[in-house]
């Protein structure tokens, strides 16, 4: 056991702290895998290699919002979000729930409200110093602060918190979608604010291209037999085009992206449902509507990697207008999740792999 370590002692080994090797392990800088018994374990070659050749790529982000939300505010912004950015949105009141949530993979995005107390003060202080979150942005939001947001720094912005949430959010989406991530936005179909990280993790999932996959194959037909649909796939969404890992119902492999409804789950990010395609001026060109397809239904549910990146959807779609029950839209996503926890376990079996190759 003398080549196996546990994550204290290659910390020790690398002259870090316990939590900043676990963050390396989380990330995938430190390979690992758990016993038995749930106990993590490190490679010694694996440190040693990091020590002798230690990585400096950017930090990995995950696909979060994190929002220190004023007194009494928290309800709000659960309910109000953050729509357009592509990002799960995390809030909560309480500083040590804040600073558990910030000790894991850093979030692309934290929002500390009522920004001017002192606590909250040293908070954002520790968030500059730390290199980890040098690829977060960090939003200042204090009632004193100037009504329109300015960017401080490389990854800052100060903007003024608004006594209403909904208008608070609003800014903020605003300035960030305006100010974006140095993706370039298409004419045709909106795309969300984390769109350039979104795509790298399509590419990084390996999916894209890949051979058919029973596991996928059987919860595509499970999404078409739970909605009586005449159409299932499972969606990538790439940066030109919309690629079918798995399908029924629909000939092809792939769509220019331009036809793909799974447009509208990325923006929404959440389980989307377009009751009658004809009605909905975001997809009223798209060209699936008329003949030969004559597509009037679209439901779609989320499939994200392990950091919470969308890479597209478990969808069906119908030539007829029509409504989802309850029980189908719970169905749909629970077979989304289903794929979203296969793709975890690839990317596990993945690293398992790695390590098992580095011995």
């Amino acid at each position: 056991m003398k080549d196996v370590l546990t994550t204290a002692k290659a910390a020790e080994l690398l002259g870090v702290s316990t939590r900043t090797a676990q963050l390396w392990v989380e990330s995938g800088q430190l390979p690992s895998w758990k016993t038995p018994g749930g106990h993590r374990r490190i490679p010694r070659q694996a440190v040693l290699d990091l020590i002798e050749n230690p990585v400096h790529e950017e930090p990995v982000v995950r696909a979060h919002a994190i929002i220190f939300a004023g007194e009494g505010r928290a309800d709000q912004w659960r309910q109000v979000g953050l729509p357009a950015l592509g990002l799960l949105v995390d809030v909560s009141e309480d500083m040590e729930t804040i600073r558990a949530w910030l000790a894991t993979i850093p979030p692309m995005l934290v929002i500390v409200e009522s920004a001017d107390q002192d606590d909250r003060k040293k908070l954002l202080s520790s968030l500059e110093r730390d290199v980890r979150f040098s690829k977060t942005i960090v939003i200042n939001s204090a009632t004193r602060n100037a009504a329109e947001p300015v960017k401080v720094g490389a990854n800052g912005v100060r903007t003024k918190m608004q006594s209403d949430v909904p208008a608070s959010a609003t800014a903020i989406v605003e300035f960030l979608l305006e100010d974006g991530r140095g993706a370039t936005q298409p004419t045709s179909f909106r795309t969300p604010w984390n769109e350039d990280a979104r795509l790298r993790a399509v590419t990084q999932s390996a999916l894209v291209g890949s051979e058919p996959e029973l596991g996928f194959d059987r919860l595509v037909r499970l999404a078409a037999h739970a909605t009586n649909a005449p159409i299932a796939m499972f969606t990538l969404i790439t940066e030109t085009e919309q690629w079918f890992k798995s399908r029924v119902g629909f000939d092809g492999v792939s769509t220019p992206r331009d036809w793909a409804f799974c447009n509208e789950t990325l923006i929404a990010n959440e389980f989307t449902v377009l009751e009658d395609l004809s009605k909905r001026g975001s997809v009223a060109e798209n060209p699936t509507l008329s003949e030969p397809y004559g597509f009037r239904f679209y439901a779609g549910a989320p499939v994200r990697d392990p950091l919470g990146f969308i890479l597209g959807s478990i969808c069906v779609i119908d030539v007829v207008p029509r409504t989802l029950s309850g029980a189908e839209r719970e169905a749909m996503t629970t077979i989304a999740d289903a794929a979203s926890n296969m793709i975890r376990t690839r990317v596990l079996e993945h690293e398992l792999q790695d390590l098992q190759g580095s011995r």
